[in-house]
């Protein structure tokens, strides 16, 4: 009897050594597995120029209308001179009799009927226009083709420039309907343009 009870306290005892041996390897391996603390990386600092939002401009492909880049020149010149005696005013200002502005004298009539004939333009406002040159200039180019083209069904770009100039300045100041009624522009703006078209060069091209 004392035979088998020390049997069992060995094997017991044999029992217990090997439990600790497996508890320990377990700790070793969880140890080298164990997820480490991130370390901190200084962050780098880039320094860069900050650069504030362009405002909404027109992307425009202006391979649709066929007006050259010279005789848009020329003749948004010649409705600079007789519209406004060569000043280069801000798109909002407002020329006298409250209808007509900026450099070129659009007015909203002429800006609505540009951005319902060209859809590249049309999500801009009468607002818009007034507060970035860049649609105001783009919305006076169109309306020069619009009236030329649309209305008065010219293939201007045949033309002279000096003709094209002639016709547009009169419809630009009465309007397609009236320029087609045969109405005169005022006296003064004819000699403005008269003097326009003696002293600027027109471009060899159109």
């Amino acid at each position: 009897m004392n035979a088998i009870l020390r049997l069992c306290n060995q094997r017991m005892a044999t029992a217990m050594i090997a439990a600790f041996f497996v508890s320990c390897a377990i700790r070793i391996v969880l140890a080298d597995h164990a997820i480490q603390p991130a370390q901190h990386v200084p962050a780098q600092i880039i320094e860069e120029e900050i650069l504030l939002p362009e405002p909404a401009r027109p992307s425009v492909n202006r391979e649709d209308i066929p007006m050259s880049e010279e005789l848009w020149r020329y003749l948004r010149k010649g409705i600079n001179y007789v519209e406004a005696s060569g000043e280069e005013y801000p798109p909002e200002f407002l020329h006298p009799g409250g209808v007509a502005y900026g450099p070129l004298a659009l007015t909203p009539i002429a800006v609505k009927d540009v951005a319902q004939h060209y859809a590249v333009l049309s999500r801009y406002t009468f607002s818009d226009v007034l507060s970035d040159p860049a649609i105001y200039e783009e919305f006076a180019r169109r309306y020069a083709d619009l009236l030329l083209r649309h209305y008065l069904g010219l293939a201007y770009w045949n033309m002279p420039a000096e003709d094209v100039f002639a016709i547009l300045q009169k419809a630009w100041f009465l309007g397609p309907g009236l320029y087609k009624e045969g109405l005169s522009v005022p006296d003064s703006r004819e000699t403005h343009a008269a003097e326009f078209m003696e002293t600027t060069p027109s471009p060899l091209s159109t």
